[in-house]
């Protein structure tokens, strides 16, 4: 369906990746994995014909597609072609109807046109589009009302939509799946799964990305290994090895991160309270009467479904959300609708949503790093006291950021580099590296790791665990990765419809906290 013969593309004089041979059958499920930074969603955007590619010089090499060169240069041609995409980051418009969205390259029209009459002068049969975007859904097994508005919607329903966007393309035969499972609990995954197994059904072939080994290991037909820009492995269904495609990745094996230092948080005191908390949102209570004791020095975890609540708790600590109730910390109560005098304070936030809250995407690495840790708390200024008008101090921020990129992995061409341009893992690294430098007495991190290689993960694990070892920073992570939370949390809090179901011990078996996030209790024996 697709080969690529010597694919090449470069930014700057330096490659994402080099002299690609790709085939891609016909109704397969091709697994590409690599660390972050490899190339692999540039690859896809090459095959796509992403409009950056094109205005940063285009690329090398030939893609063959169908049995014919491919000679287009829009992803317009590229839909039209039989190409689809879902996106790492939601690529949705939320000021349009869920059904609007799922048409929006495939919308029905009223009238008709031919060579005089251009589509410019019909309209959209709205209530057509409504019952194709319903029947698609059904299909999917996901209940939603399409006239509903996105910006309500769980993560997971989102992704949903993506996918049922592209299916919507009556003409689609290659389906491009960018880290589509990385914001998606263990049941949405398997709906999911059961999705994309019924489109290779139907003879749709499909590269799936994925740094959840075990996903690609049960879907795909085939896998390639993409390292440094370059294919340094590839391996078939009877091949499949989740340890040697992982040091094929990384080019050496991951150790992963456990505390191994953990206290009896019951005996230490709180150094952040909420008391009766609840977040309001359109007249709608998203989290309802939270009372929870954040104990100073713990690394307390946070989970739930998607939507049940696990990521908002920092939002409502950082007043991003209207909050009623109290939240109290060192035995004061916090004013949360003033967010900059809560980092000042010690607490810092590192937000699930990357691109929208967490990053200035125009500016470069080095701004992004240093810009919270300067701004609200006066650091890297040659004269602290006169915060706006001090100079800034050059050679510690270079010094800082420097290490930073070492520490984190961050792979950029250099600290000048715009985020925009990094892959959504690095990204996520300065996100990190950027809440660790403010030296926060409190860190909110909600989930950390997701589109994240399996060789960052445990770096950013390991940053967590040893900041709270060393510097006795109280980390609370909201995370639907419930392995990682039992590996370095002391005690991990389960949500469900928006209220505390449950307070864990990291020592309880994985069925007792998969029903716990399903609202379910345990059945206590003798």
């Amino acid at each position: 369906m697709i080969k690529t013969i010597n694919l090449s593309k470069q930014f700057s004089g330096i490659y994402a990746f080099k002299n690609v041979n790709f085939h891609l059958k016909k109704g397969e499920i091709h697994g590409i994995v690599g660390a972050n930074g490899s190339g692999k969603s540039t690859f896809l955007n090459v095959l796509f014909q992403d409009r950056n590619i094109h205005l940063t010089g285009g690329y090398e090499g030939k893609i063959i597609f169908d049995g014919e060169e491919m000679k287009i240069n829009t992803t317009r041609e590229a839909i039209e072609l039989g190409m689809g995409k879902v996106y790492q980051e939601f690529a949705l418009v939320n000021s349009m109807d869920i059904a609007s969205n799922i048409k929006i390259n495939s919308n029905n029209f009223v009238g008709s046109s031919n060579e005089k009459t251009n589509k410019d002068f019909l309209y959209i049969d709205k209530k057509k589009n409504e019952q194709d975007a319903a029947e698609i859904l059904k299909d999917m097994g996901i209940k939603v009302d399409v006239k509903s508005s996105l910006e309500n919607l769980n993560v997971s329903v989102k992704q949903f939509i993506e996918i049922a966007r592209e299916i919507s393309n009556k003409n689609l035969k290659v389906l491009f799946l960018d880290e589509p499972t990385a914001s998606l609990n263990k049941e949405d995954t398997d709906i999911f799964m059961k999705i994309v197994k019924a489109l290779k059904e139907k003879g749709i072939s499909i590269i799936f990305i994925s740094h959840r080994l075990d996903e690609i290991t049960e879907l795909c037909d085939e896998v390639t290994v993409f390292r440094d820009g370059d294919v340094v492995a590839n391996y078939q269904k009877d091949e499949f090895d989740v340890e040697k495609i992982a040091i094929d990745m990384i080019g050496k094996k991951v150790s992963k991160a456990v505390n191994e230092h953990r206290d009896q948080t019951q005996k230490k005191e709180n150094i952040l309270e909420l008391k009766n908390v609840s977040i309001i949102e359109k007249n709608n209570k998203v989290i309802s009467d939270i009372n929870m004791e954040i104990k100073k020095g713990e690394i307390l975890g946070i989970t739930s479904l998607a939507g049940h609540g696990h990521t908002d708790i920092s939002y409502a600590v950082m007043g991003i959300h209207k909050v009623e109730g109290d939240i109290v910390y060192k035995g004061e109560k916090l004013n949360t609708s003033k967010t900059d005098k809560t980092i000042e304070s010690g607490i810092v936030m590192v937000p699930d949503e990357r691109k929208e809250r967490g990053l200035l995407l125009e500016s470069d690495v080095t701004d992004n790093i240093i810009y919270t840790a300067c701004y609200s708390k006066g650091k890297f200024l040659k004269y602290p006291k006169l915060k706006g008008l001090s100079l800034l101090d050059k050679k510690r921020i270079k010094e800082t950021v420097d290490e930073s990129i070492k520490e984190y992995n961050i792979k950029c061409s250099s600290p000048q580099q715009k985020a925009r341009e990094l892959s959504g893992g690095n990204q996520q690294k300065i996100c990190i590296a950027r809440a660790v430098i403010t030296e926060p007495e409190v860190l909110f991190v909600s989930e950390p790791t997701r589109g994240i290689d399996i060789f960052s993960k445990e770096i950013i694990l390991d940053t967590l665990v040893g900041l709270n070892k060393e510097k006795g920073t109280t980390i609370v992570m909201a995370s639907s990765e419930i392995d990682e939370l039992k590996r370095i949390c002391d005690r991990v809090i389960v949500m469900y419809e928006g209220k505390i179901f449950d307070i864990l011990s990291p020592e309880d078996d994985d069925e007792v906290y998969s029903l716990a996030i399903s609202g379910k209790r345990r059945v206590e024996h003798e």
